[in-house]
Parts: structure tokens; sequence; C-alpha cells
């Protein structure tokens, strides 16, 4: 069945256990071994009951016709592609929004992620009652840009939503089927699909697993990619910067009261001899104070409205296949 939509999750059939969403990008070398092993490992843990949803994110390779193929031999996938490159982030919201599992695991498509370590995201999850059970990596096998990349992020994370300092962001994860449905209603111009599960739950837990190295390809991220979104996340997520301008405005316009008084008694004692001077002086270092700190107050409001408003449309879907 191929039908355009509007990525809404439909009720089609019984609901299955467990579903993985997989964002596509330049991996059609690694998709069926990919799939294949996911099938081994999700069959030994529910049976029959899952399904596999792979959103393809406009990739320039031949992954969509890979994704086909394989879809013609497994009902339990389905497809999503997209209008256009829109990112991973946003196609990991795509998935979770048409993602019907009881429980919702979101996992890379380089095989940097093993399938079989599923099993113990699944067991936790079940076991400590968690709303999000996230894959914390004994050993990280990215590159240089990305282990930057995730470094950063951490650091973010813990300034603009206040992370937990022992919680480890990553995209491997397993998340309950309200959580999924609840971060996929969510909207922000530069979603980070790990800040808006904080903004849902703080029922987030760690486990331990294997990262593998990366087979095929070679990683997307690049130097000024992660410039660019690491100022992204610094403006969408936190309303630092504002502060920090209101929180200088107002030591500068301390600062011009103490260095009045210190004039005014100078010039009391004749010390300054320079007519208007330090009325100049004075005015200067008044209205830089007035002007800072009323640039913060008007940005705090201001990011007030913004988190108010809805933005357009995070992803388009091009067509849907069950």
């Amino acid at each position: 069945m191929s039908e355009p939509v509007a990525g809404v999750a439909l009720e089609e059939g019984p609901r299955p256990e467990l579903s993985v969403v997989i964002p596509v990008f330049r991996s059609e070398r690694g998709l069926p071994e990919l799939h294949a092993r996911l099938s081994a490992a999700l069959g030994e843990l529910v049976g029959e009951h899952w399904e596999i949803v792979y959103v393809d994110d406009q990739s320039p390779d031949d992954s969509w016709t890979v994704l086909q193929q394989l879809k013609a031999d497994d009902p339990r996938v389905l497809l999503i592609q997209l209008m256009r490159n829109s990112g991973q982030q946003r196609a990991v919201l795509c998935g979770l929004a048409h993602a019907r599992g009881r429980f919702v695991v979101t996992m890379d498509d380089d095989l940097q992620h093993r399938p079989e370590e599923i099993r113990v995201l699944l067991e936790e999850i079940r076991r400590s009652g968690a709303d999000v059970v996230m894959g914390s990596f004994e050993r990280k096998e990215h590159g240089l840009i990305r282990g930057l990349g995730t470094a950063l992020v951490k650091t973010v994370a813990r300034v603009t939503v206040r992370m937990p300092r022992d919680l480890e962001l990553t995209s491997f994860r397993i998340l309950t089927q309200d959580v999924a449905q609840r971060v996929s209603k969510l909207r922000n111009p530069t979603p980070v699909v790990g800040f808006l599960l904080l903004a849902v739950s703080r029922n987030i837990h760690n486990v331990r697993i294997q990262h593998d190295p990366r087979v095929y390809g070679g990683s997307t991220y690049s130097f000024s990619g992660l410039v660019t979104y690491f100022a992204q996340m610094v403006l969408d997520y936190s309303d630092l910067p504002l502060r920090l301008v209101g929180y200088l405005g107002g030591v500068v316009a301390l600062a011009s009261f103490t260095l009045g008084g210190i004039y005014l008694f100078r010039y009391a004692l004749g010390l300054i001899a320079v007519p208007g001077w330090v009325t100049v002086v004075l005015l200067l270092c008044f209205f830089s104070g007035l002007v800072l700190t009323s640039l913060g107050i008007i940005g705090v409001y201001l990011m007030r409205v913004l988190r108010s408003v809805n933005v357009g449309s995070t992803y388009d879907v091009r067509q849907r296949i069950r």
C-alpha cells in the first residue's frame, strides 16, 4: 500500500510489541545486513510481533530501491520517503509518529548500533519501568568530528535543559509508545530528539552496551555542520545568551553608578579640571547599561513568545508503504 500522508500514526491491525525506527541516508550497502540481523534479533525477542520503520531522508544513493526490495520480502516493514532531505533528527521524529509498537527503538543505519543489543534495552525498560532507556557505550567507535559533536551535545544539554551529569544522550534508545507520540508532536525549528525527550520525561535511564566501528561508508558529519548545529542548539534550547546580555547590562549599569560617585567626589575635590568631562562619562556609562539591560528584558519576553508559537512542518512525507 502506497499513499501520501501527513505523518500520523495509523492503527492497522494488531499493535506490535516492538517497533524499530531507522533514519536512512547513504546506506544502500549496509541495509541488507542490517535488516537480516534486525529480523533475527527481533524474532528471538518478540516472535512475530514487531515492525521496522525505515525513513528514507532523500538519500542520494539507491537506498530507496534497496528498501523497496526488503519491503517486498517482509510485510512487517514500513517504508517512509521524505520529500526533501530534512536531517536525521526530523527523520527520527517522522518514524516515531508512525511507529505503532508498545515499545519503540531508535537506532542508526550504519551498523554501529548492534541489533542484538536491543535485548538489553528491552529488558531494562521492562525491569525499571522507565519511560526511556538509552544505550551508554563502553567505547565509542566515532571519528574525531562525530566525537567532538557528541561532547558538545552533552555540554549544551547540561546548560540548556539541565540534563543530569550522570545521564548520557545517545541515538540508540528505547521508549514507550506514549512518550514516542508525545515527542513526535512537539515542534521546534531545529529539533534534537534527546532534548525533546528530556522535555517530555525525566524518567530516563542508561544501560551499558557495545558500540561497533563503521563497516560501510563514512560519517556525513562535517566541522562546519557541527558548528552550525552547536549554534542552533544554544539559541533554540536556551535563553542563556539573552540572560547573559541582561546580566552584563546590570553590571555595566552598576559600574556606571559607582564610577559616577567616584568622579563626582573627585570633581568636588577639584581633581578634574576639564569642563563637561564628568558629564559625558557618566551619560555614556549610564545609557550603555540601560540599553543592555533593556535588551536582556526584551529578549526574555521574545524567547517566551517563540516557545509558545508552533513552527511549520518539521518534515514532509512523499509516500508511505506499509
